[in-house]
């Protein structure tokens, strides 16, 4: 297959899966109209045919920390947490601008590579 031929099969299976996931989409929202979830955690529903549908439902906490830790100063647990993760721009940086420095902590990090993404540009009229 030449380029082109690729690029507009890419092309058409990128549509054919935007149109599959909207309707998926249309479809759940119908069968939470039947089978309402909970406002958080899962649920099973049995249906006649025997066939179990699982809904679930999750609730998104986001707040002002600072405003948080001076109201709960006097708890005993704060409803707050710190996590300590790899800052991944600096390891970039270290990796390609100080081998030097790499060498030293490269024993402690992996690196893999991620998926490759490809996307393809249509010009307008086509």
């Amino acid at each position: 297959m030449k380029i082109e031929e690729l690029c507009a099969a890419w092309v058409a299976a990128r549509q054919a899966e935007a149109d599959a996931n909207a309707k998926r989409i249309e479809i759940e929202q119908q069968i939470l109209q039947l089978i309402p979830p909970r406002e958080e955690g899962s649920m099973s529903t049995e249906l006649p045919n025997g066939w179990k549908v699982r809904t679930s439902g999750k609730m998104i906490y986001s707040g002002d920390i600072d405003r948080l830790l001076e109201l709960t100063r006097s708890w005993p647990e704060k409803p707050v947490r710190s996590r300590l993760e790899i800052d991944t721009s600096m390891l970039r940086a270290i990796r390609s601008d100080r081998p030097d420095l790499w060498r030293s902590i490269a024993p402690a990090i992996t690196v893999r590579p991620a998926k490759t993404g490809v996307s393809v540009e249509v010009p307008d009229g086509l």
